[in-house]
């Protein structure tokens, strides 16, 4: 008794194979968020990069877009948290100012956020950096350095704390295509006696 494999025989199973594989990554997580990259801060320098293409859908990507914080220059005195970074942007449109710094904390009773620039409250999240070595049009290689220093934090309760950089909030020339969800994380709980 053979058994002949039709054309309809081999599409169905062409399509249960695509479904299984496709399934199979239900199960199995994805990793992580290439636009939203994590590192942990434990005496050691820890750097992130978003991944991508430059040029590409979001045009922040690439391998060599990298962000570290160093540890040397980064600090926290129980009054003042200071992050060192270095900074190799890849695009036009990135920026190391203090509005794209957060600070999060988080605490059994939820989570606070401190914005870089805001000046209202009693926590001040302020940004030095250097003028940025990229050229409009043209991908960079260099990079430079930029300090975070935060003033007013209370740790009081937390039980982790991270510093978040956002490396644009709009899309160039359009305001209202917004990047919130794309950002780095580091957990920086190490820094603080939780």
């Amino acid at each position: 008794m053979s058994y002949t494999f039709s054309r309809r025989d081999f599409m169905k199973y062409t399509a249960l194979t695509a479904v299984a594989v496709a399934s199979a990554g239900m199960f199995t997580g994805c990793g992580e968020n290439p636009n939203q990259p994590t590192a942990v801060f434990n005496n050691a320098d820890a750097s992130v990069t978003f991944g991508g293409t430059s040029g590409g859908f979001l045009g922040i990507g690439a391998s060599h877009d990298k962000h570290t914080l160093l540890v040397d220059g980064t600090s926290y005195n129980g009054t003042t948290l200071t992050c060192a970074f270095a900074h190799t942007p890849v695009t036009e449109g990135t920026s190391s100012a203090s509005k794209y710094y957060r600070i999060r904390v988080d605490t059994e009773d939820g989570t606070k956020y401190y914005v870089g620039g805001d000046e209202s409250g009693t926590v001040k999240v302020k940004a030095l950096y250097e003028a940025s070595p990229i050229e409009i049009g043209k991908n960079s290689t260099l990079p430079f350095k930029n300090t975070v220093t935060v003033t007013g934090l209370d740790t009081m309760g937390a039980t982790a704390v991270y510093i978040q950089y956002f490396p644009r909030h709009n899309a160039l020339n359009n305001d209202t295509d917004s990047y919130s969800d794309v950002f780095a994380t580091w957990n920086i709980t190490s820094l603080f006696n939780l």
